[in-house]
């Protein structure tokens, strides 16, 4: 539990034909507000396992520092990333010679009825609601950038021998750019999923969407799934990891008021404001 915000977790990670796992993720509560964090280390670099560690540390770190509730959830979503990228830039030189760990990133904060997220790489995030996909990360990839332009199609992305190759991570040379962080009213019964390319590489979103709906709860569900996953790229498969996480109450303030009492009409705005900037975020055409 989370104040008043009523949830129920599960997080899994498969090994899957690796030799190791360079993947981490992490579930943070503390104070009112929920940090859900995921890296998949980068194995073309070195000790991408502890790029993701450190994007885990460091995150929870910069929780623990911050003052309750995030007056600015963007600005800390991005302060955080950034913090990560320069702690994993460090560790690499401490090396010698020199070593440069990567890892991506997904990162969801929820406060006050709201999810806020930024990503860096193909790591994914999800979110469900009623048994359909509301809103999801667009991956920082090679082949991702082809079908926005229009040169592939979202059937020749999912299959093309280079969806993999990430145009943004944590680590590496250079500054890390700032992402456009999106935003999101929850409601009852929403699904969120944080999720590594060796799930969602393997997996279609019906199949998600059937076991985060289904009768098991988030941690048999995420077993399931990463079991699935692994088993279906066998012997290709990769590291799989996931993070659910299912919203079953909200704090009384952002659920719905009795039709007996009067709304104030600037609440309505600001309320009508926001969604519509939530959408225009998270607008995605389908081919």
């Amino acid at each position: 539990m989370n104040g008043q915000l009523r949830y129920q977790a599960g997080k899994a990670s498969q090994l899957g034909n690796r030799r190791s796992n360079q993947d981490r993720c992490a579930l943070i509560d503390s104070d009112g507000v929920l940090l859900l964090v995921l890296g998949d280390g980068m194995g073309g670099h070195p000790r991408g396992e502890m790029a993701a560690q450190i994007l885990i540390d460091t995150c929870r770190l910069e929780l623990e520092r911050a003052s309750r509730p995030i007056t600015d959830p963007a600005a800390f979503l991005n302060g955080a990333l950034k913090e990560a990228h320069d702690a994993i830039r460090f560790y690499g030189l401490q090396h010698t010679p020199p070593i440069d760990p990567r890892t991506t990133a997904v990162v969801a904060l929820i406060q006050e009825g709201m999810v806020h997220w930024v990503h860096a790489g193909d790591s994914r995030f999800y979110l469900f609601r009623n048994g359909e996909l509301l809103a999801r990360t667009r991956d920082h990839s090679y082949v991702e950038r082809l079908h926005q332009q229009g040169i592939l199609s979202r059937e020749e992305l999912e299959n093309h021998p280079h969806r993999n190759y990430v145009t943004r991570c944590l680590g590496g040379n250079g500054s890390l750019p700032q992402a456009n962080a999106a935003r999101r009213i929850l409601a009852p019964g929403d699904r969120l999923l944080l999720c590594s390319d060796g799930l969602w590489g393997s997996l279609d979103e019906e199949l998600m969407i059937d076991a985060l709906f289904s009768t098991m709860t988030p941690e048999e569900a995420a077993t399931a799934l990463a079991a699935e996953a692994a088993q279906t790229a066998y012997p290709d498969s990769d590291n799989v990891t996931l993070l659910i996480l299912r919203v079953d109450a909200l704090p009384v303030p952002l659920q719905a008021a009795p039709a007996t009492v009067e709304r104030q009409p600037d609440q309505d705005l600001d309320r009508a404001i926001a969604e519509l900037q939530n959408a225009i975020e998270n607008f995605d055409p389908k081919p």
